[in-house]
């Protein structure tokens, strides 16, 4: 069972994976494996640790999540990970030294074991790196692990790499690099109530603010709620037949007939369909959703 690390020391024994894992991709997957298999070698919990807020806020950066920090608390969990350590990265956070950060860790964890990235950076300014790590470990009896470069395709495997798939639209490639499809969650809030003219709901959803959004157009989507999965169709982006420049999210569940309304869904991106179009009348548009839906 997935907890989260409280600020009290724990008595627990932890290997600790290092880093953001701000998409938990399939090099995030591989160093969270390590993890996992290193906790059973010295008989300890298995803990990552992640921010619980945008930290590009930090540096006045408009980029925004892949994945927000209760959707990778979602991941870790099916990942059977135990512990997240979560950080805030306020202003305190970002001039925190590398050996402050590090002897925050110490005191709060029995720390047995550390993974990190190769390329991992931490404390101010990104002074803290694998090499220091490496050196730390070793004056504190730490097993450390630094995971490689990993590729798919010929391609290394990235955050960066993951948001310019999912800015382009490709929704495959970026499964393929997130190894399990893209999702967003949120609850299902009133939209416009034109759900009559296309015969079944319509579920729009409150995302938040730091999630990032793929590309605008019409996706093949699966809902997920209650326990229970439904193949849907769900539009990103303006919806320019009913003259709203507004970007929102807007799914509809293919025979559903439940009220969503206030529900928490999942949904998974599987396909882009189609760029967004202006039809000549809600009628044209609701015969050209009932052709992506049959698609």
């Amino acid at each position: 069972m997935l907890e989260i690390a409280s600020s009290e020391k724990t008595k627990e024994k932890i290997v600790v994976g290092m880093g953001f894992f701000d998409c938990v991709h399939a090099g995030h997957r591989v160093l969270i494996e390590r993890v996992k298999a290193k906790a059973r070698e010295l008989s300890a919990k298995s803990a990552v640790i992640t921010f619980s807020n945008n930290p590009y806020n930090r540096f006045e950066i408009s980029d925004k999540l892949i994945y927000t920090y209760s959707e990778r608390c979602l991941l870790f969990k099916d990942l059977d990970i135990n512990y997240v350590i979560p950080f805030e990265f306020d202003e305190r956070f970002g001039k925190t030294s590398k050996d402050d950060f590090l002897r925050d860790l110490f005191e709060r964890f029995d720390i047995a074991g550390i993974v990190c990235g190769y390329d991992y950076r931490f404390g101010n300014n990104g002074d803290g790196n694998a090499e220091y790590l490496k050196h730390v470990a070793a004056q504190n009896n730490i097993s450390l692990s630094v995971i490689e470069p990993v590729l798919l395709d010929g391609e290394r495997v990235s955050s960066t790499l993951v948001k310019e798939t999912l800015r382009s639209g490709n929704i495959k490639k970026a499964n393929f690099l997130l190894t399990v499809p893209y999702f967003m969650t949120g609850e299902v809030i009133h939209g416009r109530g034109v759900g009559k003219i296309y015969g079944f709901p319509t579920a729009n959803i409150n995302i938040s603010a730091d999630k990032m959004l793929v590309k605008n157009g019409v996706y093949a989507t699966r809902t997920v709620y209650d326990g229970e999965v439904r193949k849907s169709v769900t539009n990103v982006g303006a919806k320019p037949t009913f003259d709203e420049s507004v970007v929102s999210v807007e799914t509809l569940i293919k025979d559903e007939k439940a009220d969503l309304y206030g529900k928490q869904i999942k949904l998974e991106f599987t396909d882009f369909l189609r760029d967004i179009q202006k039809f000549s009348s809600p009628r044209d548009l609701a015969d050209r959703i009932k052709k992506d839906i049959e698609y």
